[in-house]
């Protein structure tokens, strides 16, 4: 029995994206989210992207404060693989001053490639660590879509970045083939993008202080945040200590209840279920329905905020201080 080529597969999803993009042009014009929804969508789901999943694909994810992206694609490690961002249907997507802002922040996030896309036409900027500026651009209106089809799998395909692999590997190797047919091949584990050093190391060689210790302001910003579960993350602003804690609280609590309530006295709540509509936030999941951490804080609420929502880890999640290390 024969299985569905993957260029056959994406050429059908694109054949289907060009003629609802034909049919519905006046709502994609005016609409961005309807044409996320209807032709970018289809797409990342061909390729590979769980849109469901916001651990593999965090929507609107904030850069910098200031520039909120549409899509941000991450590896099976959590780290930062392909940023997407939608524009209305027919937008020009070549404006330099925006195209550099984004470009500027991939290059901070570490990012394989960074996608514009309206729907139908298609900026790949590629290789951006290596000094490439000029977009692989192509159009789902060419009359042959198989040279699309093929720049999305070679460029964004979440198989590329291991998603998908791991799970095969596990089957292959805990599973007996049926009787009769062969073994199926065991593939190299894939090779992480953004390599960081063993959680072992970091810990013996960053020089830690507990976050009650610390005199603010500082003039300098933190990079590695030890967490009251030993994990060790690397951030790069005060945000990220609260954004952070909040994450391993939404994934270890189960007795929170959304909204919670902020202890800096800032705002009402530190989650919430809706988006926040004036202030910055980042967007988690609880009991796999999304949640938004509330993160337009000076550094002292920043801290005020994680110690008060590591308060909800259960016992088995604080085995050491809330530290950082510059």
């Amino acid at each position: 029995m024969f299985s569905t080529s993957p260029i056959a597969a994406i050429h059908q999803v694109l054949q289907h994206v060009r003629i609802a993009a034909q049919a519905n042009a006046g709502i994609f014009r005016k609409n961005e989210a309807a044409t996320r929804a209807a032709l970018i969508d289809p797409v990342l789901r061909a390729l590979g992207w769980n849109t469901a999943n916001v651990q593999m694909v965090e929507p609107e994810k904030t850069l910098g404060n200031e520039l909120r992206i549409d899509y941000l694609l991450n590896d099976p490690l959590g780290y930062p693989w392909v940023v997407v961002e939608a524009k209305c249907l027919d937008s020009s997507l070549d404006k330099y001053g925006y195209v550099g802002k984004i470009l500027g922040y991939a290059l901070t996030l570490n990012v394989r490639t960074v996608c514009i896309t309206d729907g139908i036409t298609w900026h790949l900027h590629t290789h951006l660590h290596h000094g490439k500026s000029e977009p692989v651009v192509f159009s789902l209106l060419e009359n042959d879509l198989l040279p699309a089809a093929n720049e999305l799998i070679r460029w964004l395909d979440a198989a590329q970045c291991g998603h998908g692999i791991q799970a095969f590997q596990a089957d292959a190797a805990g599973a007996s083939p049926p009787e009769g047919k062969p073994a199926p091949p065991v593939l190299p584990k894939p090779v992480a993008k953004h390599p960081l050093k063993p959680k072992k190391q970091l810990t013996e060689t960053a020089d830690f202080t507990d976050i009650t210790q610390l005199r603010l302001p500082m003039s300098q910003k933190p990079k590695l945040l030890r967490l009251p579960n030993g994990t060790v993350k690397p951030i790069s602003a005060w945000k990220g200590i609260l954004v952070e804690v909040c994450r391993l609280v939404l994934e270890t609590s189960t007795q929170l209840l959304i909204p919670f309530p902020d202890k800096a006295g800032k705002k009402t709540f530190l989650f919430t279920a809706q988006k926040p509509l004036k202030r910055s936030s980042t967007l988690a999941s609880y009991k796999n329905l999304p949640v938004f951490i509330h993160t337009n804080y000076s550094a002292p609420d920043c801290i005020t905020n994680a110690l008060y929502a590591a308060q909800q880890l259960p016992p088995s999640h604080r085995k050491t201080s809330l530290a950082v290390s510059f």
